[in-house]
């Protein structure tokens, strides 16, 4: 075995353990669960710039979830990438339409690393930190003031290409991936424990185009002894451009 395969053996055992273990210990709480539907439509897109930075924008919207919007700049470094921007999203107000229209701003930044192990199968892991400016709520109505509360995510993710099941240059592949989300601060209480996010898809790549559908789980503490699980419908396009000549 190589040696560069052996250093990706422990990066792929790690996302093993996450992948069996986070969703088993977060839903085996005894704790209250409500069932939902969704549909989770995003656009993103990557726009190199040179060989060293590229421009991250992504737009995400779930009826009655949230809407988000963000943008970032990107540094590569071989198979690792470290990228700093904003998010705006609404969110839904608590009320029975729930309508979104409570705002949140949020600088992020994370660091990607992919691991190939081979041409056809890699490991994603990132860490992505959110400096959340929530807008607060007095009465179920708005106010000018917000609450600022830490995020940090933890993603792990596996992605398989089928070449040889390619047609008219699109090439199929397989993705599955887990996101752990841990809230920390003075103005967290209840939910040091935000959400676990579990998605699986299939989809499509061709050059600079990839479109894939999917099933997500969004599995979310809503209060003390109160958690949603959101059954989710993903339709997600990426799309990358190059300002290049």
């Amino acid at each position: 075995m190589k040696t560069s395969e052996k250093n990706r053996i422990p990066c792929f055992i790690v996302s093993l353990i996450v992948f069996a273990l986070v969703p088993g210990f977060v839903q085996g709480q005894n704790k209250t669960i409500v069932n939902s539907q969704h549909i989770w439509l995003a656009y993103m897109t990557s726009t190199k710039i040179n060989k060293n930075y590229s421009l991250w924008n992504d737009v995400h919207y779930v009826p009655n979830g949230f809407f988000i919007a963000r943008t970032g700049l990107t540094r590569h470094f071989d198979n690792i990438s470290i990228t700093g921007g904003y998010t705006f999203a609404l969110l839904p107000m608590p009320t029975p339409e729930h309508n979104l229209g409570r705002i949140e701003h949020r600088p992020w930044g994370q660091i990607q690393v992919v691991h190939p192990v081979n041409n056809t199968f890699s490991i994603i892991n990132r860490i992505r930190y959110d400096a959340r400016f929530k807008e607060i709520m007095i009465n179920e109505k708005q106010s000018d003031g917000y609450m600022f509360v830490n995020r940090i995510r933890f993603m792990s993710g596996i992605r398989k290409t089928f070449p040889k099941a390619a047609f008219d240059q699109y090439t199929p592949f397989l993705s599955m991936t887990n996101e752990v989300m841990i809230n920390f601060g003075k103005n967290v209480t209840f939910n040091t424990f935000d959400q676990n996010w579990f998605q699986t898809s299939a989809g499509l790549q061709r050059k600079n185009l990839s479109v894939q559908i999917g099933y997500m789980n969004i599995y979310a503490q809503t209060g003390v002894s109160q958690f949603s699980s959101g059954h989710t419908l993903m339709m997600w396009v990426t799309h990358r451009f190059s300002l290049e000549k």
